[in-house]
């Protein structure tokens, strides 16, 4: 009875839940207008006879089997598959192709237009006339006012070529356009400064059909040859930028051809194979003016990414984006006001965006930002952190701010070790100590590092029991990707001592601190930013932890751009704790500079020529093969054995994930959309207005 209460059960959900999307292209061309997503492929049901057909099999499949996916130890019978498939190309002893149902996640309800809101008067008024071919935004809203925010640390930059971090991408948004943007709101890819496009029977080819009339902020015609200006750019070969990584072939780096078509007002890109997410990674590529920097991107030693830098003057950061840069005072602030061409509309036919001016407040750790917001001098404050929870429930109570509750973040917490083999050109020195490269490189030394560390302590006690233990990059939040069955390290000091006493690590001198096999005390660095009060805690509850297993960290935080520096660049560092800010949209392909092996974000051992071990090669074969399937429900069953294999091997050791909130004062701005994904409340900034 209870099998078949079971298949009762699960024959009814099916019915319920829309399968995975197949592919539906049959045309010789597909044209895509400004109603069109990113997706190429129509949802499905199957029938009930089918359908209950299939669901015997899969009951006889799991008696036979006796246990079912999620109760599969990782690794047990995927490693061999693993260690014996081709890393060219899949073969024909390959296991079967997994397919995973794909969960969709919640999304807040999105504003609706209010004919009776009073328009105002911009201020700076708007120059000229919209483009016929502006994008209508279903919004409305009155014109005026400042809107006032805060970021942690200082910008390095305003080039979007390569923006340094989180912060600076979601800056550069304001100031710059690209071909198609992502609605956060919504989740889904739509049309930007390109109106339309046509894509080839075989994905191969893509035709971008560019909008006619949009100027940039200095008056001058946007172009085709301007979008093509920016690809060659981010495709330099002697450029280093991280957003080229989302184009790379996994395996052999090929990035796609761009060419333009005058006659059609189009730009033309020539793939060598498949990309299912290559709406994604066009989505990345900020659009700059030609006019202004084409002396800039010379052959041998560009100079392209020494320009629109913190120290150039504001006018020549020219965008076509709906703000531009008024000020910046370094360590203080940087303002910008409405850009007069902007080439966006509202419902009610009126130019965006409302808001006249944004200032956005330079603040050195989070306690002076939640000061700031609490003194009412910030409109808003995103990714609010556990240990101000109270406080912001607390303004809700009494009616002064709005609390948004987001659910678990998509942001991760993570540590990691340095092992790159690599020696500093200059000097001649290793990036990493010998003895430290030993210990790094030792796969029980990471278990036993990852089993001494108390996350549910960091849980309690830094945020306050609002968090969640993870072991993997994608965290609970995100339902789409999210995979079960990842390895997991539970706290336990006995088993990380066992690791550690089974390489023959031990306290000889009584000193507290282990030595290993050859006598060296086991004795390194942990840095974080400076900036982030959480991450600080978090750094010495985790050098707390290890010392109660004999090993010695010195906990040393640094600034933010410090820290990005040496681990892009420098290399130059034992241990890190940082974080991943989600990919827009979060498709693991958003996360190639990171999981590839020839990723520039690869932390613990980047940019690699050749992969260096077996189960990194497979992981660029399996985001080879989710980069050409079309069907998600395939690509996940690719990315599951992706985090297994991380999970697996721990080169970085994912910690928690933080409750998502995010706080507005109360009745302050209009048309707020809320979103799990970053920015949280300034990813439609075009259309917020100020109520009061």
């Amino acid at each position: 009875m209870d099998l078949i209460r079971w298949i009762r059960s699960q024959l009814t959900t099916m019915m319920r839940t829309p399968m995975s999307p197949i592919s539906c292209h049959t045309s010789r061309m597909l044209q895509w207008n400004l109603q069109a997503t990113s997706r190429w492929r129509r949802r499905t049901r199957f029938s009930g006879l089918l359908g209950f057909g299939w669901l015997l099999g899969l009951c006889g499949w799991v008696c036979l089997c006796a246990t079912g996916e999620l109760n599969a130890q990782p690794g047990d019978s995927l490693q061999s598959a693993q260690t014996n498939a081709s890393l060219d190309s899949p073969s024909d002893d390959d296991p079967p192709v997994r397919r995973i149902r794909i969960r969709r996640n919640t999304k807040l309800p999105e504003p609706t237009p209010d004919p009776s809101i009073p328009i105002g008067t911009p201020s700076p008024a708007f120059l000229g006339e919209a483009p016929d071919d502006a994008i209508i935004e279903n919004r409305t809203g009155t014109y005026g006012g400042r809107f006032v925010y805060a970021i942690l640390g200082e910008v390095e930059t305003f080039n979007p070529v390569e923006p340094k971090g989180a912060t600076d991408q979601e800056i550069r948004a304001l100031v710059f356009s690209s071909l198609v943007q992502y609605n956060n709101g919504d989740w889904h890819t739509s049309p930007d400064l390109a109106k339309s496009w046509q894509v080839s029977d075989d994905h191969l080819t893509w035709t971008f059909f560019l909008r006619e009339g949009i100027l940039w902020s200095d008056g001058t015609p946007l172009t085709v040859d301007d979008v093509e200006f920016s690809f060659h750019a981010v495709f330099h070969d002697q450029i280093a930028t991280s957003i080229r990584d989302g184009f790379k072939h996994p395996q052999t780096g090929d990035l796609p051809q761009v060419s333009v078509d005058h006659d059609q007002n189009a730009v033309i890109f020539t793939l060598s194979r498949i990309d299912s997410q290559f709406l994604t990674h066009l989505g990345a590529v900020s659009i700059i003016p030609k006019h202004l920097w084409k002396d800039h991107l010379q052959e041998q030693d560009p100079t392209i990414l020494q320009q629109m830098t913190s120290n150039s003057p504001p006018e020549l950061l020219v965008g076509s984006g709906p703000f531009v840069l008024k000020e910046y005072i370094p360590a203080e602030k940087i303002v910008y006001q409405r850009n007069p061409r902007y080439w966006k509309k509202d419902s009610r036919g009126q130019r965006l965006p409302y808001i006249d001016e944004v200032v956005i407040l330079l603040v050195k750790d989070l306690n002076l930002q939640w000061q700031k917001f609490e003194a009412g001098e910030l409109d808003i404050f995103m990714d609010l952190p556990a240990d101000h929870f109270r406080e912001a429930t607390a303004m809700e109570k009494a009616g002064t701010a709005d609390l948004v509750r987001l659910g678990v973040s998509l942001n991760t917490n993570w540590v990691c070790f340095n092992m790159h083999p690599g020696k500093n050109p200059e000097t001649g020195e290793p990036f990493v100590d010998e003895e430290k490269s030993y210990w790094f490189h030792q796969l029980d030394f990471r278990k036993a590092v990852n089993h001494a560390i108390d996350r549910d302590g960091i849980k309690r006690t830094a945020f306050q029991g609002r968090a969640t233990a993870i072991w993997s990059s994608v965290t609970p939040g995100n339902r789409s990707w999210f995979h079960r069955g990842v390895s997991t390290y539970p706290y336990s000091v006995e088993t990380a001592q066992r690791y550690l006493d089974e390489l023959g690590w031990k306290d000889t001198d009584g000193d507290g601190v282990r030595e290993d096999d050859q006598g060296r005390p086991i004795r390194f660095t942990l840095n974080t930013n400076v900036e982030n009060n959480l991450r600080q805690q978090i750094g010495n509850m985790i050098s707390q932890d290890l010392k109660k297993v004999g090993i010695d960290v010195n906990f040393k935080p640094q600034i933010f751009n410090d820290l990005v520096t040496s681990l892009r660049d420098s290399h130059k560092w034992d241990m890190i704790l940082l974080g991943w800010g989600s990919g827009v949209p979060p498709d693991p392909a958003n996360g190639k500079n990171i999981t590839l092996s020839s990723g520039r974000l690869h932390a613990w051992n980047p940019q690699q020529a050749k992969p260096a071990t077996k189960w990194e090669a497979r992981i660029d074969q399996l985001m080879a093969m989710m980069d050409e399937e079309l069907d998600d429900s395939v690509r996940k069953g690719y990315f599951d054995e992706v985090q297994e294999l991380m999970g697996q091997n721990i080169p970085i050791l994912y910690l928690i994930a933080a409750n998502s909130y995010c706080t507005i004062k109360k009745g302050r701005l209009g048309n707020l959309w809320p979103s799990l994904l970053r920015p949280q409340l300034t990813w439609n900034l075009e259309t917020l207005w100020i109520r009061q």
